[in-house]
């Protein structure tokens, strides 16, 4: 790989994981109230 490609791949890497953070941040800001996700509840039975 040259040094453009493996700049590129850097970011394009960078860029999907901040869209999975910025899409979990945004399901968890915007749940019912109330509502607990099935991971919520299986830490709180730990």
């Amino acid at each position: 790989m040259t040094k453009k490609e493996k700049i590129i791949a850097v970011c394009l890497c960078f860029s999907m994981v901040l869209v999975i953070f910025s899409s979990i941040y945004t399901i968890i800001t915007n749940k019912p109230q109330g509502y607990k996700f099935m991971i919520e509840k299986i830490f709180e039975k730990l």
